[in-house]
């Protein structure tokens, strides 16, 4: 089969990206870095790998590398967008102290990017393709915390686009997941699990193995469905 992983340089997007090579599926990941792990893979893998820059707030290089993977895959089976920001303040301030162009950078990458992504692929993929956004677990309207206010935001407005886009198109299906509390630079204060348990959940999905529905778009790495 053949996927899209943005957000590849490391943690769930790299495990990701490892975890559908080793299973002979072919991959065109999309990353911000070229890591050293990255690099790897392409030497192991490079027949079935093409990394290109990905920066998802860059409409122009998302479109170019859409066109790029499309030619390298043909038809595409499934989209995985896991890129996404938690900045430093973030975690110490709260809203009413925020720093906004904090604010505007993480609903920049973590809410418009993943419209430009879906902008730019859509036309690319196979009619019932499947596309996953990592959002998180606190998105709900009620569920109103003082923790990273940034981010909560922009993931709870990234999660309800998965539900307009599915309310606009009939021919690909959209999902919002929540990765788990994954041991990764993002997530270590709060972890519960490895970055390689939840994206064994994501190759499950990914490759229709855990089978999904988009009546039930908003769910967890397991395919579970989550309360919004």
């Amino acid at each position: 089969m053949n996927f899209i992983v943005i957000g590849a340089t490391k943690g769930l997007g790299l495990c990701l990206t490892e975890q559908l090579l080793a299973a002979g599926h072919k991959v065109a990941a999309g990353a911000i870095v070229l890591s050293p792990a990255l690099s790897a893979l392409k030497e192991q893998y490079n027949e079935h790998l093409l990394i290109a820059e990905a920066d998802v707030t860059n409409e122009e290089q998302i479109a170019a590398f859409a066109k790029v993977a499309h030619d390298f895959l043909g038809e595409i089976d499934a989209l995985c967008n896991v890129a996404g920001v938690l900045l430093n303040n973030d975690r110490i301030k709260l809203l009413h102290e925020c720093d906004i162009a904090e604010l505007r950078r993480s609903f920049d990458v973590n809410t418009v990017g993943p419209v430009i992504v879906v902008k730019a692929f859509y036309p690319h993929l196979k009619k019932g393709a499947n596309v996953f956004t990592v959002t998180s677990e606190g998105v709900g309207i009620r569920s109103c915390g003082t923790w990273v206010p940034c981010y909560g935001l922009s993931k709870a407005a990234a999660t309800k686009e998965s539900g307009i886009f599915n309310a606009s198109v009939s021919d690909v299906n959209f999902f919002a997941v929540h990765p788990g509390r994954m041991n990764t630079d993002m997530g270590r204060t709060t972890a519960q699990i490895e970055p390689e348990e939840s994206a064994s959940g994501f190759c499950r999905l990914l490759t229709g193995e855990t089978p999904v529905s988009r009546d039930n778009w908003y769910i967890d790495y397991k395919g579970d469905r989550m309360e919004a």
